[in-house]
């Protein structure tokens, strides 16, 4: 994503996003999805970069060597206005 506008809030650069009714709070405590209690607020999430998700199968976490994040450190810039 490059520009996204929420409401009045822009965001620019180069980043994913996600906006949810639940807090990282509430997607912590909950243990399942009839725990989540949605909130009057929106949250914005936003990300520089997503390591893959899963592997070859739906039991395990690996994921495959190239869809890794092997740095340590990552730089990115985002402007919010």
């Amino acid at each position: 994503m490059k520009h996204a506008k929420l409401g009045g809030l822009e965001l620019a650069g180069r980043f994913h996003f996600a906006v949810s009714r639940y807090s990282q709070q509430n997607l912590t405590r909950a243990l399942h999805i009839n725990e989540l209690q949605p909130s009057d607020e929106l949250y914005v999430r936003v990300d520089g970069f997503h390591m893959g998700i899963g592997g070859d199968d739906s039991w395990s976490r690996s994921v495959h060597d190239e869809f890794l994040l092997k740095q340590k450190q990552y730089r990115y810039r985002v402007t919010l206005k």
